[in-house]
């Protein structure tokens, strides 16, 4: 029997494809994958021997300054060099690179799909090997789609011609290439970025994508000191001799952070390390050059994935157990690659993690339980000194008296299997009955039928299950109200723009709820009883209102977990839901029983309220 070949796969529209991919890119995705391919080139050159500083420079193109007075953005290196022959074979073709192509290293894509689709104007590389140089663009052809385009010389067409080496930039040499950014028309400035784009975005995307740079390496970026581009200077020697603008160094973010923090150190956990960060308070040194705000990421190699930054942050700093003083702190996850089989996604935003012929993502939940149970010393002392500051009242044993009048409707009828159970337990839904007027719902499963194979019987046993009913008891949950913990801007326990205008959040992980003393549903509350009890401590009236307020929040919560055990309320997401932040909200918003009940415990303390009919 003879084996057949196979005829390989094939691209049907390959534009299409482009564009597609190129929507899960960020929109500076391109900075990093030029960059990356730079840095590759640059080893691959020592590889063949070379032994000098390589060098990656994001610049304007002079070229094009001083021949047309546009400014386009340019990347050049002094790495290996391409030939026309390569740049035909690697930048004409997806899936193709002059690295080595792995999951985890070079997918030969990156550039093409996220600065093709933000160039369709193209992209001109410019390339030497040996002093020999050649140009060609990568653009999208109107009629044809993305490809090289062709040049003519002489009648005849090819896609690449010869360069001169008068058209060298710093820092190639006899070798190195240069990739020139031509946006979506030749007029466009593709350096500048109006708008809400910072106008060191440059600088800043860099130092904060990579953690640390390559060894023996040095990653420089064009810094116009001008926002307005009509006075950048048009030569690089008027740069260079009257000013308006500057070559930065690209650190990473460890330097940066090791130079500014207070404290920061590294904690091993079971397949990860944690670097954390302890920034000092109202630090300003960034000079938009760098990312000093919290923020929490992945690490992998030397770049940071996954990054979290402002709300996102906060609240996964909170998983962490940083329950206070998030603003302070920067947290990166290391994977330990000798246990996890790691990867990135096209659109290298998001690692994974193989697991034989799938992937999952990152088990962020896991590495923050282990986090928060070996909370590293300077952080737990961080917000020991922010609670000590904080006026926050502890409510918890008023709580939990309280409560006890209630415990059993906070506790609904939940029943498991046992042997040795008095009661029988078969049919209804546990925690559940069928509203008046309605028929019973019938079981999940046929019980006591014919068996069948799939759907709904796929666990086949079932069917053999008898309805005369199994021994089982009824159980109660232990002891597991929440903590409750009253945060605000004014001592620090709360970061601006977090649980702003919510009245409270509840972190499942270490059963806590954060309650917001600045939430305006609160402070009208407060200023209603002050004024009814104008002769009421402002402070009593606070701890009143939040004691109250606490005993709603915790009986919410504890209500919602009591319905566990329905098919209705069996999923994660339900109960995410029902203790969402806005949720909470509207919790504490149906008013009319707990103002009542505040008004006469106020009452008790400093006597009637101001009676209106005698002003």
């Amino acid at each position: 029997m003879s084996i057949s070949s196979t005829q390989p796969i094939a691209v049907g529209n390959p534009t299409f494809l482009i564009d597609r991919m190129g929507l899960d890119c960020s929109p500076l995705q391109f900075v990093r994958e030029l960059t990356q391919n730079a840095f590759e080139a640059i080893h691959k050159r020592r590889d063949l021997g070379w032994s000098g500083e390589g060098r990656v420079i994001w610049d304007v193109d002079w070229n094009l300054v001083s021949n047309y007075g546009v400014f386009k953005l340019q990347v050049s290196d002094n790495g290996c060099g391409m030939t026309g022959l390569e740049i035909e074979a690697y930048i004409n073709s997806l899936a193709s690179s002059s690295g080595a192509q792995s999951y985890d290293r070079n997918f030969g894509i990156g550039a093409k799909i996220s600065a093709g689709k933000e160039n369709p104007a193209g992209l001109i590389y410019k390339s030497w090997v040996n002093s020999d140089g050649v140009v060609a663009t990568f653009w999208r052809d109107p009629l044809v789609g993305y490809g090289l385009k062709q040049w003519e010389r002489n009648g005849r067409y090819a896609q690449f011609a010869p360069l001169g080496l008068e058209f060298r930039c710093e820092p190639i040499d006899e070798r190195g290439t240069s990739v020139t950014l031509m946006g979506a028309s030749d007029e466009e400035n593709t350096y500048w970025k109006g708008g809400a784009i910072k106008q060191k975005w440059l600088i800043q995307y860099l130092n904060s994508r990579y953690y640390v740079l390559p060894a023996n390496l040095r990653l420089q970026v064009r810094d116009f000191s001008q926002a307005d581009p009509s006075n950048w200077p048009t030569s690089p020697d008027k740069a260079l001799s009257a000013g308006g603008s500057q070559m930065r160094t690209v650190e990473g973010m460890k330097h940066f952070l090791t130079k500014y923090c207070e404290r920061n150190g590294s904690l091993p956990l079971t397949n990860a390390t944690a670097h954390w960060f302890l920034l000092p308070e109202d630090l300003d040194v960034s000079g938009g050059v760098w990312d000093e705000k919290s923020h929490v990421a992945a690490l992998w190699g030397s770049e940071l994935y996954e990054v979290k930054r402002n709300r996102e942050a906060r609240a996964q700093l909170i998983q962490f157990g940083i329950i206070y003083g998030q603003g302070r702190v920067v947290l990166y996850l290391e994977p330990d690659i000798g246990r996890l089989d790691v990867l990135s996604n096209t659109a290298r935003s998001q690692l994974l993690i193989r697991v034989g012929a799938t992937s999952i993502p990152l088990p962020w939940g896991e590495w923050a339980r282990e986090f928060r149970n070996n909370m590293p010393e300077p952080l737990r002392k961080m917000m020991e000194d922010i609670l000590n500051r904080a006026d926050s009242g502890n409510y918890a044993d008023e709580i939990k008296r309280r409560l006890r009048e209630i415990r059993d409707l906070l506790q609904l009828g939940r029943y498991r299997l046992t042997t040795r159970g008095k009661l029988t337990i078969s049919g209804e839904t546990p925690g559940s009955k069928p509203k008046e007027g309605t028929e019973p719902r019938g079981p999940r499963v046929n019980i006591g039928s014919k068996p069948k194979v799939g759907g709904a019987n796929a666990d086949l046993y079932a069917a053999f299950l008898t309805d005369a009913g199994n021994p089982g008891e009824e159980f109660r949950d232990r002891d597991n109200t929440p903590e409750v913990r009253w945060i605000s801007i004014a001592d620090g326990t709360r970061e601006p723009d977090s649980l702003e205008d919510r009245a409270a959040q509840y972190v499942l992980e270490q059963n806590l709820i954060l309650a917001n003393s600045d939430f305006r549903g609160f402070q009208r509350v407060m200023e209603v009883l002050a004024a009814e009890y104008p002769h009421a401590e402002p402070s009593q009236v606070k701890q009143i209102v939040e004691s109250w307020t606490s005993l709603q929040l915790t009986e919410a919560v504890l209500g919602v977990f009591s319905l566990q055990g329905s098919p209705e309320w069996s999923s994660s997401q339900d109960r995410s839901a029902a203790l969402s932040t806005e949720a909470l909200t509207a919790v504490v918003m149906a008013r009319y029983a707990s103002i009542s009940q505040m008004k006469r415990q106020l009452g008790s303390l400093v006597g009637r309220a101001r009676d209106e009919s005698k002003e």
